[in-house]
């Protein structure tokens, strides 16, 4: 049966692309991509160099999964040889520059003759599937080759598992594949259990985002910011959250003087909307990428420079939350010790933003009235505002040690 579902599969991967590629190619956002590496699409690679070391294969899906992992490949470099995918340009990139896998790549597609190409040419040991990265193709090839299958800080969101749900009698033939599953918390764990039907092995090993190493690499002078400024950093922003962030900052800064804003959007293609939005609004902006800070209010239209504007922020808003969008990483901000606020829809990040605003660590707000109302609070009360900010750190500190349960049962399936 599940050879006729992989027959089935790869059709119709096959018969959607020419779709793909001309959506693809209409649009801004991924356009850019289509054309990047596009060997490494087919698994045609330049260099693969081996030696005796057991190989690791580690795909993650972007740059977010491919930072998680950081930490992980700095346990594991020197013990195993690593091969490390990712989907996206962005997160191939990364990984290269992190230098810490032997050979980065572009997943390739996930038809049978190329995945297969692909398999016999990295020979992995072990496939490490970070998050939710579950590819048909890939599952079957890597069990058709006796290659042991592990997924690492295991995600499914409410409503990821919705649709796997709809689709189990196809999905539940491949996610059984998978040897073991460690996933972030009891709800991710109970959505895998269902979906493998209880045939792979699944346990809880916290976040593993929480282990992250977040430093503190730019000071408050570098961003042209005085030691009175209140800097409120709106970060990972999606669309009908300008707005909001927008008619924030008119109320906000008509009454404080000393309060700057950065936003700084998911998708960096948005920016044009952005500008327009924020000038319908009569809002003087300045942009990241012109170095010039003057006015109080910065559009960030730089890839990759959040963490650092959350480091010297005083208060910081997570996107994706006030919309339903399912939230970004919470953990990001409490890591650096800042208060954080996001609105109710946090799917994505369940157990995470729950813990932040149990223990005080965060606030839920609603819309502009209320993130307004809570921003001036903070602004008023800087004792208040420093108790929350500690409270988000001990939060994360009090969550570490899923790093260290997945490395041991990484070691523990490749001795199995």
């Amino acid at each position: 049966m599940i050879k006729f579902f992989l027959i089935l599969y790869n059709v119709l991967f096959a018969l959607s692309l020419p779709f793909i590629v001309f959506i693809v190619l209409f649009s801004s956002k991924y356009r850019k991509e289509l054309f990047y590496k596009l060997h490494e699409r087919f698994a045609i690679y330049n260099s693969l160099s081996k030696n005796t070391k057991k190989t690791l294969w580690i795909h993650c899906a972007s740059l977010g999964e491919v930072r998680a992992v950081d930490p992980i490949l700095d346990e594991l470099k020197d013990k195993y040889f690593i091969v490390l995918t990712s989907i996206t340009k962005s997160g191939r990139e990364y990984a290269q520059k992190l230098q810490k896998a032997d050979f980065v790549a572009l997943l390739p597609l996930d038809i049978y003759p190329v995945m297969c190409k692909a398999f016999d040419i990295i020979k992995p040991d072990m496939l490490i599937l970070v998050e939710t990265e579950l590819w048909a193709t890939m599952l079957y090839t890597a069990a058709y080759k006796n290659v042991k299958i592990i997924t690492i800080n295991g995600r499914m969101s409410a409503k990821s598992f919705r649709t796997y749900k709809k689709l189990k009698f196809f999905w539940n033939k491949f996610t059984r594949l998978i040897n073991v599953v460690i996933a972030r918390n009891k709800d991710d764990a109970a959505r895998f259990i269902f979906l493998t039907d209880g045939k792979s092995k699944v346990i809880v090993s916290g976040n593993i985002k929480y282990d992250r190493k977040f430093m503190l690499t730019l000071k408050r002078e570098e961003f042209f910011l005085n030691k009175e400024d209140f800097v409120f950093t709106a970060g990972s922003t999606r669309e009908g959250e300008e707005e909001i962030i927008a008619d924030v900052y008119n109320k906000i800064s008509c009454g404080y003087s000393n309060v700057k804003f950065f936003l700084a959007p998911r998708h960096i293609s948005r920016i044009s909307n952005i500008i327009k939005i924020l000038e319908d609004k009569h809002i003087k902006y300045s942009l990241f990428s012109s170095c010039d800070f003057k006015n109080k209010f910065v559009l960030v239209d730089i890839f990759g420079k959040l963490q650092s504007i959350y480091s010297v922020s005083d208060i910081c808003y997570v996107g994706g939350s006030i919309v339903k969008k399912g939230g970004q990483n919470p953990i990001e901000p409490a890591s650096y010790g800042k208060p954080v606020l996001f609105g109710k829809n946090m799917d994505n990040f369940k157990t995470e933003s729950e813990i932040l605003v149990k223990y005080g660590g965060a606030l839920i707000v609603e819309d502009v009235n209320d993130l307004t109302e809570k921003l001036e609070n903070f602004i008023n009360d800087k004792v208040f505002l420093k108790d929350v900010g500690q409270n988000a750190l001990k939060v994360v500190a009090s969550q570490k040690g899923a790093l260290a349960f997945t490395i041991e049962k990484i070691k523990e399936s490749l001795d199995a």
